[in-house]
């Protein structure tokens, strides 16, 4: 029976009887793409740091890795051991049958790393420490705002952790800034730079004094560091040439 003669049904089936029959032949190529995502190219390792900051960090830039290379879930748990090196690494050896999914995995490296401190003990390590003299106003509100992140969900609006952060400002910027005037951490950051920029062109460029002699009108302004007397310079001291034998 040529083509030309078969009717459409006839058709359907020579096809699957070579699709069979190919699929005898080579069995390997019928079956399901393997995932092929997996943490070997994954830059983000972790070495069993107890710091909730190095935890969270790990955790953040993992699911990230995960997300964008889209692996499964019971990929990425069988694979996470390959981001644990030194302590971290024998921990998980221990733990790893607890971990019954990913999310469980994620939860065990939190809670034994990183467990979440009472909150008494966060409002402590706030107001342990004032803005001190040299330390930026970034740095300062960064740190004091990751402090806050670790409260309990919905614990102080953006006002009140104003309140709360204002209060530990250097006096110098305080000073400059009132208040009322904020209303946002955008609003103190912005203000506060502008108060970090005035005092650095202050320092860098001092109006100069002028500098005039014993008697001149403007004498009474200069005061000799040597004897401390007004009227005249180290340079023009009498005293200073008299003890030193001139």
């Amino acid at each position: 029976m040529s083509l030309v003669q078969m009717t459409t049904e006839q058709l359907q089936q020579l096809i699957e009887a070579v699709k069979v029959a190919a699929i005898a032949d080579n069995p390997v190529a019928s079956a399901p793409a393997p995932s092929k995502g997996s943490f070997t190219n994954c830059g983000s390792r972790f070495g069993g740091e107890r710091d909730h900051y190095a935890v969270e960090e790990f955790i953040t830039s993992v699911e990230t890795f995960k997300d964008i290379e889209h692996i499964k879930d019971e990929d990425a748990l069988r694979g996470i051991s390959l981001l644990f090196y030194d302590l971290a690494s024998t921990w998980w050896q221990g733990v790893k049958r607890e971990a019954k999914t990913w999310n469980d995995a994620v939860e065990l490296i939190r809670s034994h790393f990183a467990p979440t401190k009472p909150a008494y003990q966060i409002y402590m390590e706030i107001f342990q420490h004032n803005q001190g003299t040299g330390i930026g106003i970034d740095t300062f509100v960064l740190a004091k705002r990751a402090l806050l992140a670790q409260l309990p969900e919905g614990r102080h609006n953006e006002e009140s952790e104003i309140d709360l952060i204002y209060g530990l400002l250097n006096v110098d910027y305080r000073k400059h800034i009132a208040r009322h005037d904020v209303k946002t951490f955008k609003d103190l950051l912005e203000k506060a730079r502008i108060v970090e920029h005035n005092d650095t062109e202050t320092f860098e460029d001092p109006a100069p004094k002028p500098s005039t002699e014993r008697g001149s009108g403007l004498g009474g302004r200069n005061r000799c560091s040597y004897c401390s007397y007004r009227g005249h310079t180290i340079e023009n001291c009498r005293k200073k040439k008299s003890a030193e034998g001139h």
